[in-house]
This record gives structure tokens, sequence and C-alpha cells, in this order.
């Protein structure tokens, strides 16, 4: 029997989501399929059903509290301003996934213009914290030796590009996934350009009683459009320990 690992993601699928998860163990492969690693990835994410998870976003002195929770064919996300909670949720389709989000106790479809728009003035976009990006199609394995190592631990790169290349703030990413236990280490969000737009990278993990890890803190950079090796700005998500 596989041994299970969870990290929880969307990140990130979503975030989606994701969510940054362990995923089931891996064989190594000289080369595995694109798609069952991102499936592996995002079953990882071992949310019981109704059973939220708590976290903050937070960027210098502002902190936003924020919980997510599997609710059927959809991941419901929420997060406090001002006192208020705010849901939206990322909701699985025969074909994609859609952003919807909820006033007055009622769900309405998220316009994709508002997918890039960051929460409480933090650097997470819907689209970050949802990870939707986890379940898109056409995902490849990249060579790229020199880059393939993140905190010491060997990846496949893969990359994934955006379906409808007009919804959303990444024409494609590339996600870092341990070659040995399935983490999802690293994403990079690429713009139209071709250039890094914003990465995500796991800070530190905490293990849970049932054995698995979880992570603890995940560093979202955003780049600068004129110059992509400089960062402009740092948010981070932070999950609380569970109870």
């Amino acid at each position: 029997m596989l041994r299970r690992y969870s990290l929880l993601s969307t990140f990130f699928a979503g975030m989606a989501a994701v969510f940054f998860s362990f995923a089931a163990s891996l064989a190594q492969e000289a080369s595995p399929d694109a798609g069952q690693l991102l499936k592996r990835v995002r079953q990882g994410a071992t949310l019981q059903e109704n059973k939220d998870i708590k976290g903050q976003i937070r960027k210098r002195s502002v902190k936003i509290p924020f919980s997510m929770s599997l609710r059927g064919n959809l991941i419901a996300f929420q997060y406090q301003l001002n006192n208020v909670w705010n849901r939206f949720d990322l909701k699985f389709k025969d074909r994609g996934q859609e952003i919807l989000s909820w006033k007055d106790g009622k769900a309405g479809v998220l316009p994709v213009a508002q997918y890039a728009v960051p929460i409480a003035g933090t650097d997470v976009t819907y689209e970050d914290l949802s990870m939707r990006y986890l379940y898109w199609p056409q995902a490849k394995i990249v060579r790229d030796d020199a880059a393939s190592t993140v905190k010491g631990r060997d990846c496949w790169i893969v990359q994934i590009p955006n379906p409808n290349s007009g919804v959303g703030q990444y024409a494609w990413v590339r996600v870092w996934i341990d070659k040995e236990n399935g983490a999802m280490w690293q994403v990079d969000g690429i713009d139209r350009r071709g250039e890094l737009a914003k990465r995500f990278m796991i800070d530190s993990v905490m293990k849970l009683k049932d054995g698995s890890w979880f992570f603890k803190r995940m560093k979202v950079e955003v780049r600068d459009p004129s110059n992509p090796r400089r960062t402009v700005s740092v948010s981070y998500i932070d999950m609380d320990s569970p109870e």
C-alpha cells in the first residue's frame, strides 16, 4: 500500500485545491505520465467532507483568516475581511471548472476578469487560492536538470498550458513535484509574454497526528513585469496546526 502524504495547495485546484499536498509515494520512473503526477498531487488533499482547514493570508501587517473545505463537487473557500466572512467556490464540471462567488446567500459565476483580482489587498488572487491550474489538461514533463532541485529535493517539472489563454493571469504554469514522495514544492505562474509573473514556494511543513505531512507556510512572490528576476511584493499563506 502506497504511503500517503498531504501538502495543501490551489496552494495550492485551487491553491485547487489547490491544494498544496503531499501525494502518495511515487516509484522512481524514467518517464512518468505528467497527468498522473498531477492527479496524485490532487488526490493528496485528503480533506474530509465538510471539515474545514484553517489558515491566514499575510502581507506585512495585513492578516486575512481563511478556511477551505471539500463539499461534494466543489471546494469552498472563505476569507474574513472587516469581520465579515466572504465565500467563493471552485466547482468541478464535466469539462473544466468554474469559480463561483457568493452574495446574500446566493452563488453566481465569478466573472473571469476577476480571477486575477487580489484577495483583500494581498498578492493572492482567487485563481491562486483555488489552484485551478492543477486541473488543466495537456500537462507535460519538461527537462531542466539545472533547475529540477528544490530545497535539496529532486523533482519532476510539469508544465501545464492554460486551455483558455484569455482567462486568468497565467498562460501556463510549471509545477515542481518531488520524485520520491510526490510533494509539490514550487509553482511558477508564467504570463502571456512567457515571463515569470509569480512564484509559490513551500517554506515549511508540519507533521500531522496520522503521520502525514502538511504545508505550514507558503511564500508567494510577485515579480517585476519589466525584470522577472526582481521580486516586488511578497505574501505568505500560513496554515494553522490541526487540533
